[in-house]
């Protein structure tokens, strides 16, 4: 049964409470705490929330005291310096005391904006084709290689104590090549931490071609790559954009509902960030139609 959640964000504690409250008395199992949550509103949720309804939690939020709420947080999971993976590592530490503190199940890495010029940043359908040039241009900067090292530095400090707070660490594979993880980048730290509690996260805005479970035109029915990886897919964020990349309700944007749906059906947890009774209408709209052919996630 798939666990229906919805996105949280909040500035301060009279807008964490209000906004907590109104998820739960729409019948939602949990909320999802994403950017931005700062300090006061995090103190309110503490005391409002019990301690398993915090499914999921963006890496660094809580955001710390000190960063007021009209100003951008500078946390990156792949900064290109050095002052970035300090910082990076200082306010995960601050995720990990949050998780300890609400029992939070899953730790979502967020993804990072590539500084390169002239690679695509707007929605792209997973099944569109990769821009040879873009991806060539891509894999050989050494921006790209630098920001690697630093999320695979990130997640080794992750990894590490995950355990101990009992939750698992997960990326988002992603499609767009302006911004990093893309799935082979997510495929490389799965391989690179094996057996550790790294898991995956998926974005209806940015589902790549390798976890998109219909089958191409003039391909064979079955499992295409990526498929072994599903056992891995801890949740999925339901989201949707306009042409000019403005968040929007589900099924009124680009995304292809058709085709997204059948990989989103069985996942452990959906979580929604839209208007919450149309969204969670949507979700039942989802689990109606036509179920995955049997032995869909057999390994």
């Amino acid at each position: 049964m798939t666990i229906y959640a919805a996105s949280l964000s909040a500035s301060g504690p009279i807008e964490a409470r209000q906004s907590a409250s109104e998820i739960l008395d729409a019948g939602y199992e949990g909320i999802v705490l994403d950017a931005p949550v700062h300090h006061e509103a995090w103190l309110a949720l503490c005391d409002l929330l019990p301690k398993d309804t915090v499914k999921a939690i963006r890496l660094f939020l809580p955001y710390p005291r000190a960063l007021r709420r009209h100003e951008k947080a500078p946390f990156l999971a792949a900064g290109e310096s050095q002052g970035d993976r300090s910082d990076a590592l200082s306010q995960a530490g601050k995720t990990l005391e949050a998780v300890d503190q609400m029992g939070i199940p899953f730790v979502l890495i967020p993804m990072t904006g590539l500084g390169l010029t002239g690679l695509e940043r707007r929605y792209l359908a997973p099944t569109a084709s990769s821009d040879s040039e873009q991806m060539g241009r891509r894999l050989s900067h050494h921006e790209v290689s630098a920001r690697m090292d630093s999320l695979l530095f990130l997640l080794s400090f992750l990894l590490e104590k995950a355990e101990r707070y009992a939750t698992r660490i997960c990326l988002t594979p992603g499609n767009r090549p302006a911004e990093l993880p893309l799935f082979s980048e997510c495929l490389a730290c799965l391989e690179e931490f094996e057996g550790a509690p790294l898991g995956l996260w998926l974005d209806t805005c940015r589902l790549p071609t390798e976890l998109l479970r219909v089958p191409s035109i003039g391909e064979p029915e079955g499992p295409g790559p990526g498929f072994d990886l599903f056992n891995k897919v801890e949740g999925a964020s339901i989201c949707d954009e306009d042409e000019e990349g403005a968040p929007c309700d589900p099924g009124q944007g680009v995304v292809p509902w058709d085709q997204v749906a059948s990989t989103l059906r069985g996942l452990p947890l959906w979580c929604i960030g839209s208007d919450l009774e149309e969204g969670r209408r949507f979700l039942d709209s989802l689990v109606e139609d036509e179920k995955p052919p049997a032995g869909i996630f057999d390994a």
